[in-house]
């Protein structure tokens, strides 16, 4: 896949501020406004990395457009350093999250998440004619022990299986939902779980890392998926129609973690996991990720919040989304195989 200039009147006085925009999504954003004729402004904090993003961009080919980015350095957390990055602009697309499902982030999780967004919500309402496009989750949808089906008016209840992640995202959406009310144009978009090539490191690139070093299992359960360039086309386009006012689940097909753990194993070369990890198995993962934690110091990958996770299959309707905007969603098996062979050639360098 290459990004070419799609736009046919192409805006160049149309400025977008991306936070987060050297993640997974943020970077696929970045391309897909760039590729547009859009200029693209990036909040940056101090010291943050645009290796991975370089590569991304480089990739697809594209690694021109990378040097039309403007970085501006501020936080979230820092009111005025967003209202100076806001400057000239006429949508944010906020992407910047903590995604964490272990206690010792929990606090700078719910700062950055909850808080960070309702900075973003008001420096938004601050400056007249700014639009936002707000990166939830799925996991903010809302779920019971007894819900499988979900969709965007899927009651929202805290329960045993609800994560301080899914939490953060939820109370996010609400600061969203009261810049609405206060006169805001934006839209939130509830990303299934995405794939694609960025850092390996954190979110899903971690289960290529992880499935490149060799597991014997896989977890049960499943959940929606998306290609990180579909969600990136998703939202910009939401935003281009003006559908505010408006949340979409965006998820290209629903699949087991079976079969996605076997795909990138095919994808790697690797061996495909066999065994289902039983409840006991969890268990003896949680204390044996405890261990390795204490000794090394690193933080554990397996957590209670993890495998509950982890415990069921959840399927989320996309209707919506498909009723609103008219293109069709790259397979996930070709995500995968994508983001494999950008795997081994960013190994195959370093």
């Amino acid at each position: 896949m290459s990004y070419l200039v799609i736009s046919e009147c192409p805006d160049i006085s149309a400025m977008n501020l991306i936070t987060g925009a050297t993640g997974l999504l943020g970077t696929h954003i970045a391309l897909e406004l760039l590729a547009r004729g859009q200029q693209v402004r990036a909040l940056s904090r101090a010291g943050s990395s645009q290796k991975s993003m370089k590569q991304v961009f480089a990739h697809y080919g594209s690694f021109d457009l990378f040097q039309r980015i403007e970085w501006v350095e501020g936080e979230l957390e820092d009111v005025s350093s967003l209202i100076d990055a806001l400057k000239g602009c006429i949508t944010v697309y906020h992407c910047a999250a903590i995604v964490s499902y272990h206690p010792a982030d929990r606090k700078q999780m719910y700062k950055v998440n909850v808080e960070g967004t309702a900075n973003i919500v008001n420096a938004c309402i601050n400056q007249e004619g700014v639009a936002l496009a707000h990166v939830s989750s799925i996991a903010a949808i809302g779920r019971t022990k007894e819900s499988t089906h979900l969709n965007e008016n899927s009651e929202w209840v805290e329960g045993e299986r609800t994560t301080h992640y899914a939490i953060t995202k939820h109370l996010s959406e609400m600061e969203v939902w009261r810049g609405i009310q206060e006169g805001l144009n934006a839209v939130i978009l509830n990303s299934g779980l995405i794939i694609g090539p960025g850092s390996f490191s954190r979110s899903s690139g971690g289960m290529f890392s992880r499935i490149d070093q060799g597991i014997p299992f896989y977890p049960p359960g499943g959940t929606g998926f998306i290609s990180a360039p579909d969600a990136a086309r998703t939202l910009v386009e939401l935003m281009h129609q003006e559908k505010f006012g408006h949340r979409y689940i965006a998820v290209a097909e629903n699949k087991t973690m079976l079969d996605v753990f076997s795909k990138v194993a095919e994808a790697l070369g690797k061996k495909a996991p066999s065994k289902e990890v039983t409840p006991l198995l969890l268990n003896i993962a949680l204390f044996v990720e405890k261990i390795k934690e204490w000794f090394t110091g690193k933080k554990a990958m397996v957590t209670r919040e993890v495998l509950r996770n982890m415990e069921r299959q959840y399927l989320f309707e996309n209707s919506k989304l498909k009723d609103t905007l008219d293109f069709s969603f790259q397979s996930i098996d070709a995500a995968i195989d994508d983001t494999g062979r950008f795997y081994k050639s960013v190994n195959s360098i370093e």
